[in-house]
Parts: structure tokens; C-alpha cells; sequence
């Protein structure tokens, strides 16, 4: 029998750099939430799921432990998930200094949720069971509907603002 563990160190610090983001993305919208109380519910909302994403993160690593699930980082980095970390830092760095209008907040939230999308991040993981696929499979089209919430109250937002 092998003891060697089923996650590499480099994938353990992705999945650590994973959750991370998800708990400093909850954190950020929090603030959006005190900053801009007309839209407190969209923030929090989104604020609540990111929260609950960081959750299942945690399981789906403990899943993977368990050899429920399977861990491909495929062409995600450290460092790029240590630059997007930064990043989402720096935001709530400037969020907290009012470093943004509602618009600016809705825009960054946008670009965000676009780019966890990209990264596909919720793919990396493979469920060898079919529960653990629709968990997958729902937290990519959660982070797709926040971007779509994002956009719509993005563009009710520009209905009462003159032309630039």
C-alpha cells in the first residue's frame, strides 16, 4: 500500500489559493454591501455564495483525500492564483478607502466573476461520483449567474445617468 499523499504540495497550494480568493471575493462584496445599501441584498447575496463556495472548496479538497474526487490543476499556477489573490487585496483595500461608486464596484465585480470563469476553476476537480459532478457543475453556473446579476443591475444603473 502507498502512503503517498494523493494531493501534490503545488496542488495544495492552489486549492489554499482557491479558497483564499473565494473568502476575499465574500469579503469584498460585504463591503460593496455596507458602501452602497441601496443594492445591500445583490452584495450580500453575492457575498453569502462566495462564502458557501469557499464551503465546498473545503469539501471537494477533503474529497479529494478521501479519493472521492480527483485534483488536475491543468493549466492554472501558483502564481497566477497568487497575482489574482493580490489583486482582489488591493481591491479591498480601495473598497474600504471608497476607492469606488456603485458603477466601478459592478464593473469590478463583472471583470472578477468573468475571470473565475475563464480560469474555469470549478473544473479541476473530477467527480468520480455523479453527486460530486452536479456540485461541480452548479458552482460554475453560480459564478456565471453572479457575472449576469452583476451586468443586469450594472445596466439598471445606467438608466437614470446622463449620456458621457
Amino acid at each position: 500500500m502507498t502512503t503517498e499523499p494523493v494531493l501534490k504540495p503545488y496542488q495544495e497550494k492552489i486549492i489554499a489559493l482557491m479558497l483564499r480568493q473565494e473568502t476575499l471575493l465574500a469579503r469584498l462584496y460585504q463591503i460593496f454591501s455596507r458602501k452602497f445599501p441601496e443594492h445591500a441584498d445583490f452584495w450580500n447575496k453575492l457575498a453569502r455564495d462566495e462564502e458557501k463556495h469557499a464551503g465546498w472548496l473545503e469539501q471537494l479538497r477533503e474529497a479529494t483525500e478521501k479519493k472521492v474526487m480527483l485534483f488536475n490543476e491543468g493549466r492554472i499556477k501558483t502564481y497566477t492564483l497568487e497575482t489574482f489573490v493580490q489583486g482582489l487585496e488591493e481591491k479591498i483595500e480601495r473598497a474600504e478607502a471608497d476607492g469606488f461608486d456603485t458603477r466601478q464596484a459592478l464593473i469590478c465585480t463583472i471583470d472578477l466573476e468573468r475571470s473565475l470563469i475563464e480560469k474555469n476553476v470549478f473544473s479541476l476537480f473530477e467527480g468520480m461520483t455523479e453527486k460530486a459532478s452536479r456540485v461541480m457543475k452548479f458552482l460554475a453556473q453560480e459564478t456565471k449567474n453572479h457575472q449576469e446579476l452583476a451586468q443586469k443591475l450594472y445596466l439598471e444603473t445606467a438608466k437614470g445617468q446622463a449620456p458621457r
